[in-house]
C-alpha cells in the first residue's frame, strides 16, 4: 500500500532520511521505531507530502504520490498526532465531520458516518457528539482525533506518537483499541512511537531506524529474537531484551497442548495472553507452571517456566 523507494531527506548537512527502502503491505499495521534523531516522523511526514523528499520516490497503492496535488493526497489518509489538534470551538460531532464536509459528502452520510465512528472509539454519539473538546479528557479527545483521521474512509492512517501524552493505563487502552480499529477496518497504519512497550503491543511490523537510515524490519517476535546490529538490540532493551521479547510471543506459542496434559492446579491463562503476562503471574503466585486453556476450542494445556526462558 505505501512504498518507499531509496527515499532521503536532508536539512542542512544532516540526513534526516538516508535512502530508505521500506514495504508497508495493505491492511497492516507498521511502527516507525527508534530514538529521538533517528528520520522516523521526517519519514512518516514525507508520506503525505508535509515534507517533499529530496531523493527517491513514494507510492501509495502503486502511484507516485509527486504526481498527485498535496490536498488531494492528504484527503486521501487520515493524520493524527500527539496533540490531537481538535478544533476547541466546535463539536465533538463536527470535528469528526471535518472531512466528509470538505468533500462534499451529504449530511445524511456526514451524520451516520459520524455516529459510526463515534461509537467505534468507544464514546457513543448520543452522549459524546454535541460536547466539546475541553469537556472530554485526554484520552477521550485522542480518541476523538482517531475517529476524525477515519471519517473520509482513508486508505492510509499516519499516526505521530499519538497516544504519548496520556497517562500509561489510558495509553494502554487506546492502544488495544487501535488494534481493534485496524482489524475492524482493515485500514493501512503507519504510526511512529520510540516507546518499545507500545511497539510490541500494537504488533503488526517494525520498521527500525537510527540515524535516518533503516536498519531492520520484521515483526516484533522476528526482530526482538534476531536484533539485525547492536544498535537495534540497544533500542530494544540492550540486557534486558530478553524480557522485551517475553511481551512479543503469546502463551499459546509455547504452552504444551499435548493430550492428556499434566493436572495443573489455578484458573487458566488465556492461550492468548503475553509471556510477560505468565511470568509476572507465576511471580505473584509463587509457581512455575500454569494451566492454559485455547480458544476457541477450549484445549487445555500447561506452561511451565522453562517454556519462558528456551530460544
Amino acid at each position: 500500500m505505501i512504498r518507499f523507494e531509496a527515499v532521503s531527506k536532508r536539512f542542512g548537512a544532516v540526513s534526516a532520511v538516508d535512502e530508505v527502502t521500506l514495504d508497508v503491505p495493505r491492511g497492516t499495521l507498521c511502527a516507525l521505531v527508534g530514538t529521538s534523531g533517528s528520520g522516523k516522523s521526517t519519514l512518516l511526514r514525507l508520506a503525505n507530502r508535509l515534507l517533499e523528499a529530496d531523493a527517491g520516490r513514494i507510492l501509495v497503492d502503486g502511484t507516485d504520490i509527486a504526481t498527485l496535488p498535496p490536498v488531494e493526497l492528504r484527503r486521501r489518509m487520515g493524520y493524527v498526532i500527539q496533540s490531537v489538534g481538535l478544533f476547541p470551538h466546535w463539536t465533538v460531532a463536527r470535528n469528526v465531520a471535518t472531512v466528509p464536509t470538505l468533500l462534499g459528502w451529504p449530511a445524511a452520510r456526514i451524520r451516520d458516518r459520524v455516529a459510526e465512528l463515534l461509537d467505534l472509539v468507544g464514546l457513543p454519539a448520543e452522549s459524546h457528539a454535541h460536547r466539546y473538546p475541553d469537556e472530554l479528557s485526554g484520552g477521550q479527545q485522542q480518541r476523538v482525533g482517531v475517529a476524525r483521521a477515519l471519517a473520509g474512509d482513508p486508505e492510509v492512517l499516519l499516526m505521530d506518537e499519538p497516544f504519548g501524552a496520556v497517562d500509561p493505563p489510558t495509553r494502554r487502552g487506546l492502544q488495544d483499541s487501535l488494534r481493534d480499529i485496524q482489524r475492524r477496518t482493515g485500514t493501512t497504519i503507519l504510526l511512529v512511537t520510540h516507546d518499545v512497550e507500545e511497539a510490541i503491543r500494537l504488533g503488526g511490523t517494525f520498521a527500525v531506524l537510527h540515524q535516518g537510515r533503516l536498519l531492520q524490519t520484521g515483526t516484533p517476535a522476528q526482530v526482538l529474537a534476531h536484533p539485525a546490529s547492536e544498535e537495534v538490540a540497544r533500542f530494544f532493551g540492550g540486557p534486558l531484551l530478553g524480557l522485551n521479547r517475553l511481551k512479543a510471543l503469546c502463551v499459546g506459542d509455547r504452552a504444551d497442548f499435548t493430550a492428556p496434559p499434566p493436572a495443573v492446579d489455578g484458573a487458566p491463562i488465556a492461550a492468548g495472553a503475553t509471556l510477560e503476562e505468565a511470568l509476572a503471574r507465576m511471580v505473584a503466585e509463587g509457581r512455575a507452571q500454569l494451566p492454559v486453556r485455547r480458544s476457541p476450542d477450549g484445549q487445555p494445556g500447561v506452561l511451565t517456566l522453562a517454556d519462558l526462558v528456551r530460544p
